[in-house]
């Protein structure tokens, strides 16, 4: 069987919506000029990435791709290449593979350690924007992730003027004037990725598309959106028709009383006005990005006994060997945080033998949701505290940490135990963030 064929058979929550969505919805392909230079790649629901071996020449074309295929996630590449199809590393010899053409100027403004919330990245990218405007460059367009940030993309301000006739020479002129322009915005205190602007070997989410992390779309804005509030903007980027796996804010319970999250892994699509009793959240995953390996989160209802609860959670400790436990809490519950990479089976393993609330989580969604941050009510109001660390239970590790998890730990400023330790998996700039209704 193929390598396509298997990932077909795949098992996924999101397989069907996906299919139906690409199915029912053609992607406008007007924001990338020069179309069949673009090379496009799908990370498919297995978590690999795939080439799309051939030029894509319009919507028709990449529709039939996205159908065969059903891919999580949509990028393309921010260069446009003679033979984009071909496209290879740098160091290939074979030049038919990496005859640069030209690239587009484009930013990712994402929340990181520098950018704390999505308002501040709103904040940076209008700030950005102004900028490449009083530079004179021509924004083409900019647009809402789907996640975490926002993406403004310019058309080449130096491909006219480029004389250089060979390939590889013309992508290092062309990546040092992005350099020279990174630096000037940086002078000017403007947050962003860096590395993105400045690869040319770099690609990005294609609007229209589907972010799997939030079941919201990548979507295109105007200036005048760009300045609306937050809220607003996440119910632009929700699609009507695609529907997502819920989150269950206590493990899988049948009584129609039963509170859920919904919203941007919830059902997507045009909700009603807000009602009164809904509040906004905001939660990571324990995926480890470039990993197929996760942390283990287990969660306590808040009636627990404190006894009890350090009894459960040492007993897993010793069992498992999962070093330092760091345990956060609020009004209602309890979440003990362990930073091992572990695979997915072992962590459920570890959440039935503590008797974790969120094991049924796991099973069907592959994945753990942990809340951060308060919870914000509909006037602004908080309606849930954020959590806080009540205690570190300290242990010796034995195994590999999670890169994504420690940085991120770090930034709060918690006093980490595993600093000597293996690291693995991608840096904090990965970490999946999900922003949810609970309603």
């Amino acid at each position: 069987m193929s390598r396509i064929a298997r990932v077909q058979a795949t098992s996924h929550p999101l397989k069907d919506s996906l299919k139906l969505f690409y199915a029912s919805n053609l992607i406008d392909l007007k924001p990338l000029p020069d179309i069949k230079f673009r090379h496009f790649r799908l990370r498919l629901l297995d978590g690999s990435f795939y080439k799309i071996r051939h030029k894509i020449h319009d919507s028709e074309d990449l529709r039939k791709c996205l159908i065969e295929n059903t891919p999580l996630d949509v990028y393309y590449s921010t260069a446009n290449w003679l033979n984009p199809h071909l496209i290879a590393s740098r160091l290939d010899k074979d030049i038919l593979k990496n005859i640069y053409l030209s690239c587009d100027l484009s930013f990712d403004i994402d929340v990181s350690n520098k950018v704390k919330t999505l308002d501040e990245a709103k904040a940076q990218a209008i700030a950005l924007n102004d900028f490449l405007e009083l530079k004179g460059f021509k924004v083409r367009y900019l647009a809402f992730s789907g996640s975490k940030g926002f993406h403004i993309v310019c058309d080449d301000p130096w491909s006219s003027m480029e004389n250089e006739l060979e390939p590889r020479k013309r992508e290092m002129k062309a990546i040092a004037e992005r350099k020279k322009l990174v630096q000037e915005a940086k002078d000017k205190q403007i947050l962003f990725d860096e590395k993105v602007t400045v690869d040319t070997r770099r690609i990005i989410r294609l609007p229209g598309t589907i972010n799997s992390k939030t079941g919201l779309a990548c979507t295109l804005l105007t200036r005048t959106e760009l300045e609306l509030d937050i809220e607003t903007i996440l119910k632009l980027a929700t699609r009507e028709g695609f529907s997502a796996p819920r989150i269950p804010q206590r493990w899988e319970m049948t009584a129609p009383s039963a509170n859920k999250i919904s919203g941007f892994l919830g059902r997507v699509g045009v909700r009603p006005r807000p009602e009164e009793n809904i509040c906004y959240s905001l939660y990571y995953t324990n995926n480890v990005p470039e990993t197929l390996l996760k942390i283990a989160v287990l969660e306590f209802e808040g009636w627990i006994q404190k006894k009890k609860l350090y009894s459960i959670i040492e007993k897993t400790q010793r069992q498992y060997r999962l070093g330092t436990i760091y345990l956060f809490g609020d009004d209602e519950k309890y979440w003990a945080v362990s930073l091992k990479a572990m695979s997915q089976r072992r962590v459920g393993k570890i959440l039935a033998f503590s008797g974790s609330a969120n094991i049924n989580q796991c099973r069907k969604y592959g994945c753990t949701y942990t809340r951060i941050g308060k919870s914000i009510g509909v006037e602004g109001e908080t309606v849930q505290r954020e959590p806080e660390l009540i205690k570190i239970m300290e242990s010796d590790l034995s195994g590999q940490v999670s890169r994504t998890h420690h940085e991120f730990f770090a930034s709060l400023g918690i006093p980490l135990q595993e600093n000597d330790k293996i690291l693995c998996g991608a840096g904090l700039d990965k970490l999946e963030i999900v922003h949810a209704v609970v309603e």
